[in-house]
């Protein structure tokens, strides 16, 4: 078993590691979506995210604590395990799910299905930097693993603050500022928050996977 707490480290810098290197060889297409996060590829990441479902039931577990009912925007959502996991556990929230990959939507869209959710789980392609939503629409806005992929993640919280409902809360999960460093030319976290509009709110580190810290993660507001 600890052995295999050990991988998840491993493979989370490898992963990190090989997806700048492919941004930086592969051509972009016109929505922005890389080919790393299409075809065979989405369903490699589907895969991979199969080892690490726990931390997705981990998240919603603590999450539907404090948000049992309303709206929930789950941000660079995937293949929708998180999507699946939150409404599985609150029977009260709306789900919608946005990825820039129609592939990761559809795999989610799947997913939904198999587990009996389409009326309550819904998916659409969209970009972080363009939310289709009015401003103060959603009670939980959360992202998992996704900000470090963000071309601008200034914007991107930006938006996110927008459909943001004033009594709602953003809860961010992304790798730990070492990786975020490596992958972003040396920005950290802390220079992502300064520049957006939770600079001014309290960040609460809430705890980390594995024996090596891998995800750092912060909740906004309430």
């Amino acid at each position: 078993m600890a052995r295999r707490r050990w991988l998840i480290p491993l493979a989370a810098v490898g992963a990190s590691l090989l997806y700048r290197r492919l941004q930086r060889n592969a051509e972009q297409t016109a929505a922005g979506t890389s080919w790393e996060f299409t075809g065979p590829m989405a369903r490699l990441y589907d895969l991979f995210s199969s080892a690490i479902d726990s931390f997705y039931a981990r998240i919603a577990r603590r999450l539907t604590d404090t948000t049992s009912s309303g709206q929930v925007l789950d941000v660079g959502c995937g293949p929708g395990r998180l999507a699946v996991h939150l409404a599985r556990q609150a029977p009260g929230l709306t789900v919608t799910g946005i990825d820039i990959s129609s592939d990761m939507i559809e795999l989610a869209r799947r997913r939904a299905e198999v587990s009996n959710l389409s009326d309550r789980v819904h998916f659409q392609v969209a970009d972080v930097g363009a939310l289709p939503f009015p401003d103060n629409q959603f009670d939980l806005v959360v992202s998992t693993l996704s900000l470090h992929h963000w071309p601008d993640p200034v914007r991107g919280l930006v938006e996110i603050r927008r459909v943001l409902k004033p009594a709602g809360q953003a809860c961010i999960y992304d790798v730990a500022d070492w990786i975020l460093r490596l992958t972003h030319h040396g920005v950290g976290l802390a220079n992502v928050l300064a520049q957006s509009p939770f600079a001014s709110e309290a960040i609460e580190p809430v705890w980390s996977v594995g024996p090596l810290p891998l995800v750092r993660s912060f909740c906004l507001g309430r």
